[in-house]
């Protein structure tokens, strides 16, 4: 057996490739060796389609009251059932505070409708008061559910400010309209990182590096992606319908009224269809791309999170995947979902030292950290 590899802590692997081939100059010992911790998923859709139907059937039942310990029963499921280094995940949140956030949003939205009606006017001063609040609501909100989402019984935060969230999500915005559009790469950018920097482990702060560049390219590359595949179909449908037309009027076939409309409406719900699926697959896979480039330059403590989710065998998966929701209805999502998310858990990683050096700093410190938090008095979950 290898003594190097006999010698890792359980679970965890090594960084870097093993090789047999001695340096000609061994590296300076100044820095611990980092090990690979894997993230592993251990969910299965037989048992999350359990949780799954009957939070449908009773957030129907209940007029969407039950939604909010839907949620925390699927969140507690899905981190619960992920593993790092031993130890698993948890969220705590209290269902009954998750539902007086969303009583709040529904307030908001009743009383949008009822201005509506009572005149045009008042109803565009609501919406404009709507969306000056919408950036406080995205931080309340992140800051909520990282509040109550644990590792290790050590909880995670965000100290983001309200001022942040109007920069980032009210001002920031405003460049789409001299650059018509294309500066959403950047601003998508700028979003992500001002989150992520602002997120915490216990005491152990996130940081993510500017990685702009390849946020341009992966957007880039999605359009013409997807502008291509489109313009493939949209040849292929002429030539078909070229083919067929020419069929029949050299046959001289006296085609029913009837077929003819079932062929043209079957044809436009078979492109609908097509472009719903290339649609979301683009989709997910520039996410997946994003999560790449995004996770893999952030850094928490002195540890390095690896993803390397392989957009090749992620796409083959939703090629199988999307059509199975068509054809079963819906009623699939729960493997689906599981099977999405194993894959790219199995991706992901923590390069850490081998005593997870800072993760244990923020397990203990976190009493201090705790107290602080004892205070928030926005606690309040948006459903945003």
């Amino acid at each position: 057996m290898d003594d190097h590899a006999s010698a890792l802590p359980a679970g965890a692997e090594t960084a870097l490739p093993h090789t047999d081939e001695v340096p000609a100059t061994p590296p300076a010992p100044t820095e611990p060796p980092l090990l690979r911790w894997p993230l592993t998923f251990h969910g299965q859709g037989s048992e999350y389609f359990r949780i799954w139907i009957v939070n449908l059937a009773l957030s129907i039942v209940t007029l969407g009251i039950y939604s909010a310990w839907a949620k925390v029963r699927r969140l507690k499921y899905f981190y619960g059932n992920t593993e790092l280094a031993g130890a698993r995940f948890d969220y705590t949140a209290d269902p009954l505070r998750i539902l007086k956030g969303r009583a709040i949003a529904f307030v908001f939205f009743a009383a949008y409708m009822a201005l509506y009606a009572l005149h045009p006017i008042t109803a565009i001063i609501a919406g404009l008061l709507l969306w000056l609040a919408l950036p406080w609501m995205i931080v309340r909100s992140l800051a909520f559910n990282l509040r109550y989402t644990r590792y290790r019984n050590v909880a995670f935060g965000f100290t983001g400010t309200a001022g942040g969230g109007y920069k980032h999500f009210l001002l920031l915005p405003l460049l789409l309209i001299p650059s018509l559009g294309m500066a959403f790469p950047y601003v998508h950018h700028q979003q992500r990182q001002f989150l992520l920097n602002n997120m915490r482990f216990g005491n152990q702060s996130f940081a993510m590096k500017p990685v702009i560049g390849p946020y341009f390219l992966i957007y880039l590359a999605a359009m013409g992606i997807a502008g291509g595949v489109m313009l493939m179909l949209i040849i292929m449908g002429a030539v078909i319908a070229a083919i067929g037309g020419g069929i029949v009027w050299a046959t001289d076939w006296e085609l029913p009224s009837w077929l003819i409309g079932v062929v043209a409406v079957g044809g436009i719900f078979l492109a609908y269809a097509l472009f719903g699926m290339i649609y979301a697959i683009v989709m997910q896979t520039m996410r997946v791309a994003l999560l790449n480039v995004t996770w893999s330059n952030t850094r928490v403590a002195d540890c390095q999170i690896e993803s390397k989710i392989a957009l090749l065998g992620y796409i083959k998966l939703l090629c199988t995947r999307i059509p199975l929701l068509v054809i079963t209805l819906g009623l699939a999502t729960p493997w689906v979902v599981v099977t999405l998310t194993r894959y790219r858990l199995q991706h992901t990683a923590l390069l850490a030292p081998n005593d997870l050096g800072g993760f244990e700093a923020a397990v203990a410190s976190y009493g201090n950290v705790a107290g602080s938090e004892a205070g928030e008095l926005f606690d309040l979950d948006l459903a945003l």
